[in-house]
Protein backbone atom coordinates (compact mmCIF):
# COMPACT_ATOMS: atom_id res chain seq x y z
CA UNK A 1 0.00 0.00 0.00
CA UNK A 2 1.37 3.22 -0.79
CA UNK A 3 1.34 5.86 1.79
CA UNK A 4 2.06 9.61 2.28
CA UNK A 5 2.99 11.54 5.04
CA UNK A 6 0.10 13.98 6.75
CA UNK A 7 1.66 16.49 9.91
CA UNK A 8 -0.66 16.38 12.71
CA UNK A 9 -0.17 19.09 15.01
CA UNK A 10 2.59 20.55 13.38
CA UNK A 11 4.79 18.09 14.95
CA UNK A 12 4.70 14.23 13.69
CA UNK A 13 3.88 13.53 10.43
CA UNK A 14 1.28 10.31 10.44
CA UNK A 15 1.30 8.43 7.06
CA UNK A 16 -2.23 8.02 6.17
CA UNK A 17 -3.23 4.71 4.00
CA UNK A 18 -4.14 4.69 0.45
CA UNK A 19 -6.26 1.62 -1.40
CA UNK A 20 -4.63 0.81 -4.30
CA UNK A 21 -7.82 -0.10 -6.23
CA UNK A 22 -6.18 -1.51 -9.59
CA UNK A 23 -5.54 -5.02 -8.76
CA UNK A 24 -8.76 -5.25 -6.89
CA UNK A 25 -10.45 -4.37 -10.56
CA UNK A 26 -8.00 -7.09 -11.87
CA UNK A 27 -9.23 -9.71 -9.52
CA UNK A 28 -13.19 -8.83 -10.26
CA UNK A 29 -12.48 -9.07 -13.91
CA UNK A 30 -11.05 -12.84 -13.60
CA UNK A 31 -13.36 -13.86 -11.12
CA UNK A 32 -16.11 -12.54 -13.72
CA UNK A 33 -14.30 -13.97 -16.97
CA UNK A 34 -13.49 -17.54 -14.85
CA UNK A 35 -17.69 -17.72 -13.39
CA UNK A 36 -19.35 -16.91 -17.22
CA UNK A 37 -16.62 -19.55 -19.26
CA UNK A 38 -17.79 -21.81 -15.83
CA UNK A 39 -21.78 -21.36 -16.83
CA UNK A 40 -21.45 -22.10 -20.28
CA UNK A 41 -19.30 -25.37 -19.65
CA UNK A 42 -22.49 -26.94 -17.40
CA UNK A 43 -25.08 -26.29 -20.43
CA UNK A 44 -26.31 -29.82 -21.30
CA UNK A 45 -28.71 -31.17 -24.24
CA UNK A 46 -31.16 -33.41 -23.25
CA UNK A 47 -32.31 -35.74 -25.14
CA UNK A 48 -31.72 -39.31 -27.03
CA UNK A 49 -28.54 -39.10 -29.39
CA UNK A 50 -29.00 -38.13 -33.25
CA UNK A 51 -26.86 -36.91 -36.00
CA UNK A 52 -28.51 -33.78 -36.21
CA UNK A 53 -28.03 -31.34 -39.70
CA UNK A 54 -25.77 -28.75 -39.80
CA UNK A 55 -27.03 -24.92 -39.62
CA UNK A 56 -25.08 -21.78 -39.59
CA UNK A 57 -27.07 -20.32 -36.12
CA UNK A 58 -27.89 -22.38 -33.35
CA UNK A 59 -29.46 -21.51 -30.17
CA UNK A 60 -29.75 -23.48 -26.63
CA UNK A 61 -32.48 -24.05 -24.57
CA UNK A 62 -33.83 -24.76 -21.59
CA UNK A 63 -34.74 -27.82 -19.63
CA UNK A 64 -38.46 -25.90 -19.58
CA UNK A 65 -38.94 -26.93 -22.95
CA UNK A 66 -40.60 -29.89 -24.98
CA UNK A 67 -38.69 -32.04 -26.71
CA UNK A 68 -39.79 -34.53 -29.93
CA UNK A 69 -36.94 -36.57 -31.12
CA UNK A 70 -37.57 -38.38 -34.44
CA UNK A 71 -35.07 -41.46 -34.87
CA UNK A 72 -34.00 -42.42 -38.62
CA UNK A 73 -35.78 -45.65 -38.26
CA UNK A 74 -39.19 -43.74 -37.75
CA UNK A 75 -38.79 -44.34 -33.59
CA UNK A 76 -40.59 -41.06 -32.07
CA UNK A 77 -39.83 -39.68 -28.04
CA UNK A 78 -41.60 -37.43 -26.10
CA UNK A 79 -38.64 -35.82 -24.23
CA UNK A 80 -37.30 -38.69 -23.18
CA UNK A 81 -40.48 -41.24 -23.60
CA UNK A 82 -41.02 -43.30 -26.32
CA UNK A 83 -44.54 -42.61 -27.96
CA UNK A 84 -46.40 -43.20 -31.12
CA UNK A 85 -47.21 -40.23 -33.44
CA UNK A 86 -51.15 -40.92 -32.65
CA UNK A 87 -50.11 -40.63 -29.12
CA UNK A 88 -48.07 -37.46 -29.48
CA UNK A 89 -51.11 -35.18 -28.88
CA UNK A 90 -52.39 -36.93 -25.74
CA UNK A 91 -48.78 -36.94 -24.32
CA UNK A 92 -48.26 -33.43 -25.03
CA UNK A 93 -51.76 -32.10 -22.99
CA UNK A 94 -50.88 -34.80 -20.46
CA UNK A 95 -47.64 -33.21 -19.73
CA UNK A 96 -49.74 -29.56 -19.87
CA UNK A 97 -47.89 -28.04 -22.89
CA UNK A 98 -49.53 -25.40 -24.04
CA UNK A 99 -49.11 -22.27 -26.52
CA UNK A 100 -46.37 -20.99 -24.34
CA UNK A 101 -44.12 -23.71 -24.15
CA UNK A 102 -41.32 -23.94 -27.11
CA UNK A 103 -41.34 -27.69 -28.61
CA UNK A 104 -37.53 -28.58 -30.00
CA UNK A 105 -38.17 -30.70 -33.02
CA UNK A 106 -34.96 -33.24 -32.75
CA UNK A 107 -35.17 -35.52 -35.57
CA UNK A 108 -32.22 -37.08 -37.88
CA UNK A 109 -30.86 -35.62 -40.81
CA UNK A 110 -32.02 -38.76 -42.20
CA UNK A 111 -35.56 -39.20 -39.83
CA UNK A 112 -38.60 -39.87 -42.40
CA UNK A 113 -39.62 -35.71 -43.80
CA UNK A 114 -43.57 -36.87 -43.50
CA UNK A 115 -42.81 -37.95 -39.54
CA UNK A 116 -41.71 -34.76 -38.78
CA UNK A 117 -44.52 -33.04 -40.41
CA UNK A 118 -47.13 -35.33 -38.71
CA UNK A 119 -44.92 -34.35 -35.22
CA UNK A 120 -45.34 -30.30 -36.06
CA UNK A 121 -49.45 -31.29 -37.06
CA UNK A 122 -49.84 -33.39 -33.86
CA UNK A 123 -48.27 -30.90 -31.98
CA UNK A 124 -50.56 -28.55 -33.47
CA UNK A 125 -53.27 -30.49 -32.12
CA UNK A 126 -52.12 -30.23 -28.83
CA UNK A 127 -52.40 -26.27 -28.85
CA UNK A 128 -48.73 -25.74 -29.27
CA UNK A 129 -47.39 -22.44 -31.87
CA UNK A 130 -44.14 -22.50 -31.02
CA UNK A 131 -41.83 -24.62 -32.37
CA UNK A 132 -37.63 -24.31 -33.33
CA UNK A 133 -35.61 -27.38 -34.75
CA UNK A 134 -32.43 -28.50 -33.23
CA UNK A 135 -28.94 -28.31 -35.07
CA UNK A 136 -25.23 -28.23 -35.30
CA UNK A 137 -23.51 -25.37 -36.02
Amino acid sequence: MLRRRVKVGGRKSVEEPEIIVIPMIDVMMFLLFFFMVASLAMVVQSGLPVNLPKASASSEHSSQNITITITPAGDVFLNTAKTTLAKLADGLTAIHAGPDNLVIINADKNANYGMVVAAISEAGKAGITRFTFATEK
